[in-house]
């Protein structure tokens, strides 16, 4: 689970980080403006979509108390559990099913990028940053997956209740857990506005200009998405952890815990398990309608 030490934020950083949400928000609007000029009106609606269901888990976050150890570990082992579990079920097979090997190895490539963006940005984390990892992490996936509906604009199915959840599965945990970091990172929550609005900005213009491609390069597009979200979902998996330790000096594992550790371990495994099988029965019961 991704957290960074909560430090004071210079007032320079704070500015720059609502420039950064300011500029997610024009580029949003420009890309739906462009994409309504085109003609790509299902292209917006499913951006538009998936914008609000990111900004949904923002706003959870935002309202609710998760600050006890035992809150955090059920909130995050629930979206992580989803996360991983809609990574594999409803974008892996689109990469595999293009291409088996290159959607494979794409798979892998992707969640080598995720683990060397994670591990790298913390080189970073000396200098004031208006973003901390997870929102970076975020927003990658989300301009991997703008891609993808950007080259395979004319497969896209409408927006039907299968579909609309499968952009729920990924978007409202995504907002949850990356706006769970950005807070404990001190940061502004509307930062999370960049990678809710990236698949919009990378989707619409790739829609308008990019010809006809190969299974290969699609299952390429699909792979790194994937492999993407999943580093994304594991590094939001609740470990806990105690001072001095290895978990505690990466950054992974935030929930100290205390006497109730074993307990708590518990409950994280649990979570995970319902979060993941939570994403399966509603898949199971949209698919039989």
């Amino acid at each position: 689970m991704e957290t960074e030490t909560a430090r004071p934020v210079s007032r320079t950083r704070t500015r720059l980080a609502y420039g950064i949400a300011a500029l997610g928000i024009v580029g949003l609007l420009g890309a739906i403006s462009l994409g309504l000029a085109y003609g790509r009106t299902k292209l917006v609606g499913i951006v538009v979509f998936g914008f609000i269901a990111m900004m949904l888990g923002v706003l959870v976050s935002r309202l609710g108390n998760f600050a006890t150890p035992g809150r955090q570990v059920w909130a995050y082992g629930l979206a992580s559990g989803a996360m991983l579990a809609s990574a594999a079920a409803l974008i892996a097979p689109k990469a595999i099913t293009q291409h088996p090997e290159y959607g494979g190895f794409a798979i892998a490539l992707g969640y080598l990028i995720g683990y060397g963006g994670h591990e790298l940005g913390h080189l970073v984390t000396h200098y004031e940053l208006p973003v901390n990892a997870a929102t970076s992490e975020l927003t990658l996936h989300a301009l991997a997956a703008g891609s993808i509906m950007g080259v395979a604009y004319g497969a896209l199915p409408s927006l039907t209740a299968l579909f609309g959840y499968g952009i729920v599965a990924h978007k409202f945990p995504a907002g949850f857990t990356g706006t769970e970091a950005v807070k404990q990172a001190n940061l502004p929550v509307s930062v999370m506005f960049l990678p809710a609005a990236a698949v919009a900005i990378s989707a619409i213009p790739l829609s308008i200009l990019t010809p006809t491609l190969s299974p290969i390069v699609k299952a390429i597009f699909f792979g790194v998405s994937t492999g993407v979200f999943a580093h994304v979902g594991i590094d939001m998996l609740p470990e806990c952890s105690h001072v001095g330790s290895h978990a505690d000096a990466t950054g992974h594992g935030a929930v100290q815990c205390s006497t109730e550790a074993d307990r708590l371990r518990q409950y994280a495994v649990l979570s995970t398990f319902l979060g993941a099988g939570a994403i399966f029965v509603f898949w199971q019961f949209l698919s039989m309608g």
